[in-house]
């Protein structure tokens, strides 16, 4: 079990983030928040690499999923699924704080009936729950008043809220607690976007956070890879999923625009997939198919995805 003691500085980062933490761990970061995915087809590329650097750097590690299902709560218990596994792909286990990152942006709209918008969180939080992790919900103080009611938040989840509430712009080093807003159940504030300068948002705890996962903990090493690189030099992820395509997308031999055609699978056809490289400006995903061999199809050119995910 780990700890980290109240009123502790920490960080969050993403892809806008380098992945060498060192120098925030020097700065006095204790914990780190890293994200890892958003919505059901995105993961940040350095969140393996970044999890790693936390950890060495003695900081208790998290990690936070970006949502895009609005107050849907179906799509919130999959986004909620899909938290979960990008979250174990890059080492953050069962026993850590998972975060869901709930604002107006990126696909998410928030305008809706505040307690559809509660539901769907409390759908997306139970998933993780059960899976477990240890929730956390992040959103701005003004979002968190008026958009979700966090009283049932608190209630089936206490002390479980990340607030961010800036008391003033450019480089912040330490907040300011006669500004704070007032709110029930907040455990961290999110207090800068721009922590001693270093491009980085602050935070501090205002509860003492402890994680059941030793912070210098390798992730496990499945049976199969997470990862590897093909023979074309190119990175495959491991992941199980479902993709149904939106267009007539070619099934290719190779994972290449050159490489032979199978078949032209039509709008709507659902393909089972079990791994995914990002390259050459596409995604592609790869199809088990007879006799061990395999059919590749692209599921996204840059970040216009050609279907949706299950």
């Amino acid at each position: 079990m780990n700890k980290v003691e109240k009123r502790s500085y920490g960080i969050d980062v993403s892809s806008f983030q380098g992945t060498d933490l060192s120098a925030m761990a020097r700065a006095g970061a204790k914990f780190a928040i890293v994200k890892t995915s958003e919505g059901l087809d995105y993961r940040n590329p350095k969140a393996q690499a970044q999890v790693e650097s936390a950890k060495a750097n003695n900081m208790i590690t998290m990690d936070y999923h970006y949502a895009r299902f609005s107050n849907d709560p179906n799509l919130a218990v999959q986004e909620g699924n899909y938290a979960v596994s990008s979250a174990k792909l890059v080492g953050i286990e069962p026993g850590s704080y998972l975060a869901c990152d709930y604002e107006q942006g990126s696909g998410n709209e928030t305008g809706g009936n505040r307690e559809d918008n509660t539901t769907a969180i409390l759908k997306f939080l139970d998933t993780i729950v059960s899976a477990g992790y240890k929730p956390l919900l992040y959103s701005g103080a003004a979002l968190m008043k008026n958009k979700i009611n966090t009283a049932r938040i608190l209630e089936n989840y206490p002390n479980c809220l990340w607030v961010a509430a800036y008391p003033y712009k450019g480089a912040t080093n330490t907040p300011d607690f006669n500004y704070f807003p007032s709110m029930e159940g907040v455990i961290i504030w999110q207090f800068t976007n721009n922590w001693r300068g270093m491009d980085v948002d602050g935070n501090i705890n205002l509860l003492e956070l402890e994680t059941t996962v030793s912070v210098s903990q390798p992730a496990k090493v499945p049976v199969v890879p997470n990862s590897w690189i093909d023979n074309f030099g190119d990175k495959w992820v491991k992941e199980d999923g479902t993709f149904i395509t939106d267009r007539p997308i070619n099934l290719r031999k190779g994972a290449k625009l050159t490489s032979d055609i199978i078949t032209t699978l039509p709008a709507g056809s659902v393909i089972k997939y079990d791994a995914y490289s990002r390259h050459d400006g596409y995604v592609w995903i790869r199809q088990p198919r007879e006799d061990d061999q395999y059919g590749y199809l692209v599921c996204r050119q840059g970040n216009t995805p050609w279907g949706t995910f299950k």
